[in-house]
C-alpha cells in the first residue's frame, strides 16, 4: 500500500501569519514615523514659543516704561498748560489694556513652553478616544475659549489701528456671544472708548455708565465713571459731570483716575474736596 501524504499544514500557517501580519507592522511604522514626525514639529513649537517668550518679555519691558511715563504728569499733578486730559487718560488706558494682554500672552506663553517638551518625551503615545469615540482635541471648551480670545482680540487690534467702528462691531458681537464672560466688562468699556474717539459723546457716556450699573465691582468701574464725566463735559453738562467727578473722587481716594478727576474739577473752577490735593497755582 502507498503511504498518504499528510498536508503541509505548518509551512501554510506560517504564510498566512505573513500574509496576516504585514499590514499590522506596516501600520505600526506608520504610527513611528508618525510620532517621529510629532515630536519634529513639537521641538519646533517649543523653540518657537521660547522665542516668542522673549519677544513678548520685550514688548512688555517696553509698554511698562511707556506706561509710567504716561502716568508721570498726573502723578505729578501738573494741572495747567491746557493739557487734553481725556487723550491723557485714553492714553494710559489703552497701555493698561496693552500690558494686561500682554501678559496674559506671557503666561500662556510659558504654560505652553513647560508642557510641550513632556509631550514630545513620548513619541509613541497617542491619545485615547473619549467616550463616543470623541477626540479630546475637540473638546467644546476649549474650543469656545479659543474663538473667545480671537473674537475679543480681533476687535482690540480695529480699536487701536483705529478702525473704531470695526471695534464696535466686534466688541457687540463678543458680548452677544460671551454675555458671561470675564471680559464682558473690558469689551464694554473699548465700545464706550471707540464712541469717545469718533466723538459721539452720547453713545460714550450711555455706555461708560452702564459699565458703572452692570459691573460695580469690576476694576474698570473708576476709569468708567472719569470717562463719563468727562463726556458729560463735552456734552455741556456741567453739573453732572461735577457730581460724577465729585464721587470719583470720595470713592476711590487715591487712585489714577480720582486724581484727573480732582484735576479736571480744579479746570472747572470748583472748589476741591478733601480728597484731592493738588499744589497751589
Amino acid at each position: 500500500m502507498n503511504e498518504r501524504r499528510q498536508p503541509p499544514t505548518l509551512p501554510l500557517i506560517a504564510v498566512l501569519v505573513l500574509v496576516l501580519a504585514a499590514p499590522a507592522c506596516a501600520s505600526m511604522q506608520q504610527r513611528v514615523t508618525e510620532s517621529e514626525n510629532r515630536s519634529n514639529t513639537l521641538e519646533a513649537q517649543v523653540a518657537d514659543l521660547q522665542a516668542s517668550q522673549q519677544n513678548i518679555i520685550s514688548r512688555l519691558s517696553a509698554l511698562r516704561a511707556e506706561l509710567e511715563s504716561a502716568l508721570d504728569p498726573i502723578r505729578a499733578q501738573q494741572a495747567g498748560g491746557g493739557a487734553d486730559l481725556r487723550a491723557l487718560q485714553t492714553q494710559v488706558a489703552t497701555l493698561s489694556e496693552q500690558v494686561q494682554e500682554l501678559t496674559a500672552a506671557l503666561a500662556q506663553a510659558q504654560g505652553a513652553a513647560a508642557t510641550a517638551p513632556a509631550t514630545a518625551t513620548s513619541p509613541l503615545t497617542t491619545p485615547m478616544p473619549a467616550a463616543g469615540g470623541q477626540d479630546p482635541s475637540g473638546d467644546p471648551a476649549t474650543t469656545s475659549e479659543t474663538e473667545e480670545e480671537a473674537l475679543f482680540n480681533g476687535a482690540y487690534a480695529d480699536y487701536t489701528a483705529g478702525q473704531f467702528i470695526l471695534a464696535v462691531s466686534g466688541f457687540e458681537e463678543f458680548l452677544v456671544r460671551h454675555p458671561a464672560s470675564e471680559r464682558a466688562v473690558d469689551a464694554l468699556y473699548w465700545i464706550a472708548e471707540s464712541f469717545a474717539a469718533q466723538a459721539l459723546h452720547e453713545d460714550a457716556r450711555r455706555r461708560f455708565l452702564e459699565i458703572t450699573q452692570a459691573y460695580p465691582g469690576s476694576l474698570k468701574v473708576p476709569d468708567a465713571v472719569l470717562r463719563a464725566a468727562l463726556e458729560a463735559v463735552e456734552l455741556g453738562q456741567r453739573d453732572d459731570a461735577i457730581r460724577e467727578l465729585r464721587q470719583l473722587v470720595a470713592a476711590y481716594r487715591g487712585s489714577d483716575a480720582a486724581l484727573i478727576g480732582c484735576m479736571q474739577l480744579d479746570r472747572l473752577g470748583q472748589t476741591l474736596p478733601a480728597g484731592c490735593q493738588l499744589p497751589s497755582h
